[in-house]
């Protein structure tokens, strides 16, 4: 009875929510921190620090909580009324104004409020994917790349997301051009080339791309013509015409998908036929292209392999990095089963092995050994 009340008061307790893309937990965790943090706010009203657990619980949930699906009017309201609240106990702090900026989603507009965010405490963390975000999207490459470093050195940088995006680039023919859907597959490439790996690579991030003004620079970077749709006509121009525009590039960059984006059917339905899987990405070919050949150099030679099964370092992103490294299984039974059909026994117990490893503890392990078996 007492390790139950212990446990019960324990789960009450206010503590630090850390980034959704660094480590989740369930959403009732969520809930529960919303109501601890807000006795906290009851007892000090300016308490900073309680304010922005508080609204980092109220966003994760606002956003990833797939059982209360707001409409976007409703998430947007939800969170203007909460920093207008928090905007009313705690004006000149660090925490409104970043707030205040994290609500326009980008928007320069609302950039005064970051400066101003970063002029009262510049050693907070929590503006950095920002100013790497600025850095991309107003082509600066020496401040993403230095926002990029810092990110690195403050702590805030996988390993295992760092080995998993190195064997993403490594993995790319010569003035790629990769897509990617996500945090953890485009932070961390960003990171690795302002650290000199592959800085030949032009990471796309499909997200930002939705942007006009950062979407006519790319383009007028790969000499292709600005296009100006509307907000409600980009959603066709992204299923139908964005992969034919960027093929079309002047330079003749080969263009690569990141398997992160292939749960997007509204992205890749209408070009499957033309993929094909090297590795961590897809290749965008329009004639054949023999992908066997690439993807047996890419695992067996170019990959960095041993941080699966021996990882020396401290993983601060545990969960995602066992999600992310799912992506490992489709190209490794791809080469599994070549090895199989060509009886190289001892590459095909190899691949195996890796295979094994990657999808234990997840969703794909019982599916994995029933096809290994």
């Amino acid at each position: 009875m007492c390790s139950i009340t212990f446990y019960s008061s324990f789960a009450q307790e206010a503590v630090k929510i850390p980034a959704y893309a660094k480590e989740s937990y369930p959403m009732s965790w969520y809930q529960t921190q919303i109501k601890a943090w807000e006795r906290v706010i009851a007892l000090d009203p300016t308490d900073e620090n309680a304010w922005y657990n508080y609204y980092s619980a109220n966003r994760i949930v606002i956003f990833h909580d797939e059982h209360q699906q707001p409409s976007l009017r409703e998430k947007d309201t939800r969170l203007i009324d909460l920093v207008k609240n928090m905007g009313e106990k705690i004006p000149n702090t660090y925490t409104y104004n970043f707030c205040k900026w994290q609500l326009g989603g980008n928007n320069m507009a609302y950039y005064s409020y970051l400066e101003k965010a970063i002029a009262i405490d510049s050693n907070r963390i929590e503006h950095i994917d920002y100013m790497i975000n600025i850095g991309e999207l107003q082509r600066l490459p020496l401040q993403r790349d230095m926002y990029s470093l810092k990110k690195i050195q403050t702590g805030q940088m996988s390993a295992g997301m760092m080995y998993y995006n190195y064997n993403v680039l490594i993995g790319l023919e010569k003035n790629a051009l990769l897509l990617t859907c996500g945090d953890n597959d485009t932070y961390p490439a960003w990171a690795l080339q302002a650290k000199g790996i592959r800085k030949d690579v032009k990471v796309i991030n499909l997200y930002l791309l939705q942007i006009k003004d950062y979407r006519n620079k790319i383009f007028a970077e790969l000499g292709l013509k600005d296009v100006d749709v509307s907000d409600e006509a980009w959603a066709d121009f992204f299923k139908h015409k964005l992969f034919p525009q960027l093929l079309a590039n002047k330079q003749q960059y080969p263009i690569y998908i990141a398997l992160t984006c292939m749960s997007n059917q509204s992205l890749v339905e209408s070009i499957q036929q033309d993929l094909y899987l090297v590795g961590l990405s897809y290749a965008y070919k329009k004639e054949s292209f023999d992908n066997i050949a690439v993807l047996k150099k890419n695992i067996e030679q170019l990959f960095a392999l041993d941080y699966l099964d021996r990882p020396f370092y401290e993983e601060i992103s545990s969960s995602w990095v066992k999600q992310i490294n799912r992506n490992y299984i489709v190209p490794m039974i791809k080469l599994y089963q070549h090895y199989t059909d060509a009886g190289d026994l001892q590459k095909s117990a190899w691949i195996k092995e890796k295979l094994i490893l990657v999808s234990k503890g997840t969703e794909d392990e019982e599916t994995v050994l029933k096809y290994l078996n």
